[in-house]
C-alpha cells in the first residue's frame, strides 16, 4: 500500500501559492497538489518558467510536487477550454506527469449541445497531453457530466487514450456508488491518483480524514488489494480559516490509517 500523502494547495487559498507550499511542507507531508485555481496561478497568468520556479520552491522544502490540478467550475467554457490546454504545459514544467481535470455541469444554463463540446474538446486535450508526456486523470464528481464510475468507464472506451486516467476521489465515490467498493475494483487499472476526505452520507461535503460517514479504513483496504502505490491527496477548500490546524490533523488520521 502507498504511504505518499499529499495535500491540495487550494486549502491555503489566502496565501501565496509559494506560502501554501512551505506551510503544507511544515505539517509534513509528502507532497502538494498545486491548483490551479489558486489566486495567482490562474493558468493565463503564469508561464512555464514560473511553474519551473514554483517546482524550485517545492524542491528546496523537501516536499515533491504530486499532481497539479485545473477544475474550471466557475469559469465560462471557452475560458475553461483555453486553461486546460495550459494547464497541460504547466503540468510538465512543475516536473510532475499528471493534471487532474473534471468535466463540467450540466444544467439549464449549459448549451445544450454541451456533451458533444466536452468531447471536442477533450479530444484537443489529450492531444496535448500524448505530445507533452502529460497523463490526464479525470475526477468523476456528483451532478457533473461525468457523475460516476459508469460515465467514467464508458469515457475511457470512447477515447481509448492511453493519456487518459482517472482521479479517484473516495467522497465522491461514496456517494454515487451503489456498489462503492466494487467501483473502485472496476476502475483500478486506471486510477492514476486518489483524493481523500471524510463525507457525510448524503451531503457533497468534504471533511478532515476520519470525520463524517465514509469508511476510509475499508476504502484503503481496496486500495491496497488492487496494489496501488500512488498519491493518497487529502482535498478540502472550505479551510481558509484554519488552515495548517486542518491539514496536521487531515496527516495525523491519514499516517494511523496507512500504518494500520
Amino acid at each position: 500500500m502507498t504511504t505518499k500523502i499529499g495535500f491540495r494547495s487550494i486549502g491555503y487559498r489566502r496565501y501565496s501559492p509559494e506560502e501554501a507550499i512551505r506551510r503544507i511542507a511544515a505539517v509534513g507531508f509528502d507532497g502538494v497538489e498545486v491548483c490551479l485555481e489558486h489566486p495567482g496561478l490562474e493558468p493565463e497568468r503564469i508561464d512555464v518558467i514560473d511553474a519551473a520556479r514554483l517546482a524550485q520552491v517545492a524542491a528546496s522544502e523537501r516536499i515533491e510536487i504530486a499532481t497539479v490540478s485545473y477544475h474550471g467550475d466557475r469559469d465560462p467554457l471557452p475560458l475553461r477550454w483555453e486553461r486546460a490546454l495550459r494547464a497541460i504545459e504547466l503540468t510538465q514544467a512543475m516536473g510532475t506527469g499528471v493534471l487532474i481535470i473534471n468535466s463540467p455541469r450540466p444544467g439549464p444554463d449549459a448549451p445544450p449541445e454541451l456533451e458533444a463540446i466536452f468531447h471536442e474538446q477533450l479530444g484537443r486535450q489529450i492531444e496535448r497531453a500524448e505530445r507533452l508526456g502529460v497523463t490526464l486523470a479525470l475526477e468523476p464528481e456528483p451532478g457533473l457530466l461525468i457523475h460516476g464510475s459508469d460515465d467514467m468507464l464508458a469515457l475511457l472506451e470512447r477515447t481509448r487514450s492511453d493519456v487518459l486516467a482517472v482521479n479517484l476521489d473516495v467522497g465522491h465515490a461514496y456517494l454515487t456508488e451503489s456498489d462503492f467498493p466494487g467501483s473502485i475494483v472496476r476502475l483500478s487499472e486506471h486510477i492514476a491518483g486518489v483524493h481523500v476526505e471524510g463525507m457525510p452520507a448524503g451531503e457533497h461535503r468534504h471533511l478532515v480524514p476520519g470525520e463524517g460517514d465514509l469508511d476510509l479504513p475499508a476504502v484503503l483496504d481496496v486500495l491496497a488489494e488492487i496494489g496501488f502505490e500512488g498519491w493518497l491527496t487529502v482535498d478540502l477548500f472550505d479551510i481558509a480559516d484554519a488552515p495548517d490546524e486542518a491539514a496536521t490533523a487531515s496527516l495525523e488520521e491519514m499516517r494511523r490509517l496507512v500504518a494500520r
